[in-house]
């Protein structure tokens, strides 16, 4: 690794006791240990990427899912490793039992062979049985990430990453909002609080329905996925039209290549999807074989941008001109 002190780069013996050897200054995260392979000089990078080049504020669960989301597991790669642990258990147990005299030699090889053959073509029809059952979730659990890596850095540098904040801040009030926000995530709330969106929108913000101010425009923001999509259902019957859903949908999650998926279990006795949650087939595919995509993993200028286009349909649907313009007929400019 990199010294993120003298910018020497050293090898493993060479930064024993998370101290370099040539400055003799310590870092904070050692990448052969700390989650994520996290180190010092990633650290930094990621908390710049999240900044956006405008220093823009993010929580620890945006630093964890921006840290960990290039090793999530696919399911497909839990299938290539069921595989090949049972491979490697195939021709493990036939060495031993040809070595300690078990099974003689030929009919151990022969056997070993047929067996290399027919379980992974066994394995391979099972693949669509183990698909359906199998788990995606983060590498390293949010704790892992606070204690190996957070607790780490403030401990050497003597307070958190540049640009983060707790995601405990206080929602600031607004004394005479046009629009509230409602989102069950308190780190997504802590992000949009920290960037100011209350007073660059007037916006509200809050995680219960009965917490937001009166006969104001509400925008639901949820995770992608059954709890997600139960989520809005919920706000929806408690807000009524004044409810603006604005995701995250199942066709933004499958269409984002830097999106996050996960996946759980489905439950068998979930309600049925409701007709405003309908998509594609394999967005309707995807929800039920429950995947699904956390909204507190977009970075902060993502989130930003998801938050602007809301905001952006509440004001053309209020908007006297617009109103007045689909009374007569005219929405949009003649084209030739």
């Amino acid at each position: 690794m990199i010294c993120p002190h003298c910018a020497k780069s050293l090898l493993r013996r060479e930064r024993t006791g998370r101290r370099c050897t040539k400055c003799r200054r310590e870092f904070a995260l050692e990448p052969k240990e700390s989650p994520a392979r996290m180190h010092d000089l990633r650290m930094r990078r990621l908390a710049e990427k999240l900044g956006d080049g405008r220093g823009l504020h993010y929580t620890p669960t945006q630093l964890w899912y921006a840290a960990a989301r290039r090793d999530v597991p696919s399911v497909d790669r839990n299938h290539s490793a069921a595989l090949g642990a049972a491979c490697g258990i195939i021709v493990l147990g036939g060495f031993i039992c040809v070595v300690s005299g078990f099974v003689p030699v030929l009919p151990g090889i022969g056997t070993g062979v047929l067996l290399l053959i027919v379980v992974p073509l066994l394995l391979s029809f099972a693949k669509p049985w183990f698909r359906r059952r199998t788990t995606v979730r983060m590498p390293v659990t949010s704790r892992e990430f606070r204690s190996g890596v957070l607790d780490r850095w403030a401990q050497v540098y003597g307070g958190p990453p540049s640009g983060m904040v707790a995601e405990d801040i206080p929602l600031p009030p607004v004394r005479q909002p046009r629009l509230a926000l409602l989102c069950g995530d308190r780190a997504v709330l802590a992000c949009l609080a920290a960037n100011n969106a209350v007073g660059v929108w007037d916006m509200a913000l809050g995680d219960r329905a009965d917490r937001l101010p009166p006969d104001v425009p509400v925008l639901v923001l949820h995770d992608a996925g059954l709890r997600g999509v139960g989520f809005g259902a919920r706000a929806r019957e408690t807000l009524g039209p004044r409810a603006v859903l604005i995701g995250l949908s199942a066709k933004a999650a499958l269409a984002a290549r830097s999106a996050v998926r996960l996946r759980e279990r489905p439950d068998p006795g979930a309600p049925p999807l409701p007709g405003w949650a309908a998509g594609s087939a394999a967005e309707l595919d995807w929800l039920a074989d429950g995947w699904w995509a956390p909204v507190a993993a977009l970075p902060p200028a993502a989130l930003l941008g998801v938050v602007q286009r809301g905001v952006e349909r509440v004001w053309e649907a209020v908007d006297p001109d617009r109103l007045r313009a689909q009374e007569i007929g005219f929405l949009t400019w003649p084209n030739s």
